[in-house]
């Protein structure tokens, strides 16, 4: 069974301005860094949740 990554708070968050800002997908950003398109959407959804981040629009 493999062993789950563990990413800090710091990671996700130039993860998630990777998204916001370069303008690329979800999918195209979660392939460049190594992790699963589902894994960097949650953590998208969440900052803009948190209020961390502007909604799109």
């Amino acid at each position: 069974m493999a062993t789950r990554r563990h990413f800090t708070q710091e990671y996700k968050d130039q993860a998630v301005s990777l998204v916001l800002d370069s303008g690329r997908s979800i999918a195209e950003v979660a392939k460049s860094i190594g992790v699963h398109e589902m894994t960097l959407g949650k953590w998208v959804k969440k900052a803009r949740e948190s209020g961390r981040v502007p909604d799109k629009d």
